[in-house]
């Protein structure tokens, strides 16, 4: 089910309170056939996500006659009262009233539809562990159901659920069958949506191709406008990665007032971020701000997540170009701030999806322990009359159940300590990733702060990255950045912390270091980095980096204002030439880059994970 905006709400009621009185007039004259209750509610859940005015009169109408229901029709119109109650944002309501008609009724239909909307209501509401464990039990009964429409809505459910956790191929997958089944002839749009969402997200689209047109084409020609518009901001973002700003603005603005008339707020902020990056990307920074401002400028625009994102550091990138340091560094927090929540909601997802998997895991771990538990007592139940020999079964049978749930345990812990390492460090470089290098700089910066002790912010970005992907290919950009990584970590002591920010960008922090030591630190780095050569056949690739640096002595503890006055330092350094190390509020710290130096480490290209090309 798609969520519905529930912010609408209250002014939906008064005009349900204007037409009601109609409605119900005419809702009860339909009403006189022999199965005229059924019929209604029938007609309300066809009505419920395209017009809920009437939705609410004929919901009320059948409400009024709920003594003379049969059994099986009161428990569908505890079905339509829960989603009315989660579309008019009274969750705790509506959730009630869902579970307890999944775990009563005998109806595996109604079962189905009632637990695929809880399941919708608790990802809205961020309750993921609830939601991951909850989806469990809808997919069990999709078996028992051949309704097309409640499999179709359980699994979008789930295909939606698993792209939030990066689960590409099981959402894939269920995006499939939805396509298959095409249930009404909408089944096409809605799986393509969910699909291409997984496409893009994995990386294993690059461009706009025909399907994606077509399934556009799919969502118009049935009504599903939303549906169109979603697929339609995917494309555009693709474009934009490809350097097609023209064609993603192209592809969003004739479309803009749908947008609007949406009512989905999310929906419409990823437009806005959308359009405000295109037009930044395309020189127009005014309707660049003017987008962008439209996600920041809502009062629930946290809940946007990537939009926020995109949109503040749009912002940034403007503030910046026009000279104002003052508004970028304001704008740069926010998007820090901004980066983190959103990170922060995916770490979220992600422990939630991987606690409620661990917990099915050893729930079965333990029904088969205890399995062969009751095998053993049943033998030794059996065994009880013989003497010496029965008893040295029973022991042998016993200490293998032991250690049976030994190695479990062991297991288990085990499995439990190579996720969390995952979830830390980038999987191409092995250095830590940007959320864990924040984490970690936060402590450090915090036990700086109390010891009163001076730390060091560098950040560098390798030159005109870019340039070497689209020239050697990325095979030789990982090769490029799983060296540099290399080299760096050369120079690094114990308690220095070495993180990839993202594509060619790295973060240092060094604690119990001035700025006359990271000047120095940092120049060792770039003249390390500039040794770096890579082979592509007979042809020879230089590497260079520029550096920027912010201590605390200038920019206080906080990592939010220290990674912002390193990042204006490196803009410096990138700004005077590049290859070389600017310390920032030190107008005489800019060192003279030395010559790049040629080495003779071969390169040979290799399949390799995805390369940022930034």
């Amino acid at each position: 089910m798609e969520r519905p905006s529930h912010r609408n709400s209250s002014t939906l009621r008064q005009v349900a309170g204007i037409c009601g009185g109609l409605l119900l007039w005419v809702s009860l004259v339909g009403a006189t056939q022999s199965d005229g209750a059924s019929e209604l509610m029938k007609k309300a859940d066809g009505l419920r996500t395209y017009d809920f005015v009437q939705f609410t009169s004929i919901l009320g109408a059948v409400e009024s006659r709920r003594d003379s229901l049969t059994p099986e029709q009161r428990e569908f119109l505890r079905f339509l009262e829960g989603w009315k109650s989660a579309y008019e944002g009274d969750e705790e309501t509506a959730l009630a009233r869902l579970t307890s008609l999944m775990d009563d009724s005998k109806n595996p239909t109604l079962r189905l539809r009632a637990g695929a909307t809880a399941v919708n209501v608790l990802n809205y509401e961020k309750r993921y562990e609830e939601a991951y464990t909850r989806l469990g039990s809808v997919l069990d009964l999709l078996p028992q159901v051949s309704d097309g429409e409640a499999r179709e809505q359980a699994m979008l459910n789930a295909s939606d659920l698993y792209w939030g956790v990066g689960q590409y191929d099981l959402s894939l997958s269920y995006a499939q069958l939805v396509i298959d089944a095409n249930w009404a002839g909408h089944g096409y749009c809605k799986g393509w949506q969910e699909k291409v969402q997984a496409l893009y997200d994995s990386g294993r689209v690059k461009s706009v191709g025909p399907e994606m047109q077509a399934a556009v084409d799919s969502c118009v020609k049935v009504g599903e406008v939303n549906y169109a518009n979603a697929i339609r901001v995917r494309a555009a973002r693709l474009d934009i990665r490809q350097n097609m700003a023209d064609e993603a603005i192209a592809l969003l603005k004739p479309h803009y007032e749908e947008f609007k008339a949406s009512r989905n707020p999310w929906l419409l902020a990823i437009c806005d971020a959308t359009l405000a990056d295109a037009y930044r990307r395309k020189g127009l920074p005014a309707l660049a701000q003017q987008y962008a401002l439209n996600v920041t400028g809502s009062p629930v625009h946290v809940e946007y997540g990537e939009a926020s994102v995109t949109a503040y550091q749009v912002l940034y990138e403007l503030a910046k170009e026009r000279g104002d340091f003052k508004a970028a560094l304001d704008y740069h927090e926010q998007y820090a701030a901004a980066d983190k929540a959103y990170l922060s909601d995916l770490t979220a997802r992600h422990l939630a999806y991987q606690l409620v998997n661990h917990e099915n895991i050893s729930n079965k771990l333990q029904v088969d322990a205890l399995n062969k538990e009751n095998h053993v007592l049943q033998l030794q139940h059996e065994l009880s009359s013989k003497e010496m020999e029965t008893s040295r079964l029973y022991i042998a049978l016993l200490t293998m159940t032991v250690v049976f749930i030994g190695l479990w345990a062991y297991r288990t812990k085990r499995s439990q300590l190579h996720f969390q390492t995952l979830s830390q460090m980038d999987g191409l470089t092995g250095i830590c990733n940007r959320p864990h290098f924040i984490a970690q700089a936060e402590k450090a910066l915090e036990a700086g702060r109390r010891s009163g002790a001076s730390h060091c912010m560098i950040l560098f970005d390798l030159d005109h990255f870019k340039s070497i992907n689209d020239r050697y290919g990325h095979a030789t950009g990982d090769f490029v950045l799983k060296r540099t990584v290399s080299a760096c970590k050369i120079h690094l002591e114990k308690g220095e912390i070495f993180g990839r920010f993202g594509g060619e960008e790295f973060a240092i922090l060094l604690p119990s270091c001035g700025a006359y030591e990271g000047r120095e630190r940092a120049e060792q780095l770039r003249v390390t980095i500039a040794s770096i050569t890579a082979y592509h056949g007979t042809t020879k690739a230089t590497v260079s980096a520029s550096f920027g640096i912010a201590t605390t002595n200038m920019s206080g503890h906080g990592l939010g204002q220290l990674l912002a006055h390193a990042d204006t330092a490196l803009y410096e350094a990138k700004r005077a030439g590049r290859n070389r190390v600017v310390v920032h509020g030190d107008q005489t710290a800019e060192l003279t880059p030395l010559n790049i130096l040629t080495g003779a480490e071969e390169f040979q290209p290799q399949l390799s994970g995805r390369t940022s090309t930034g």
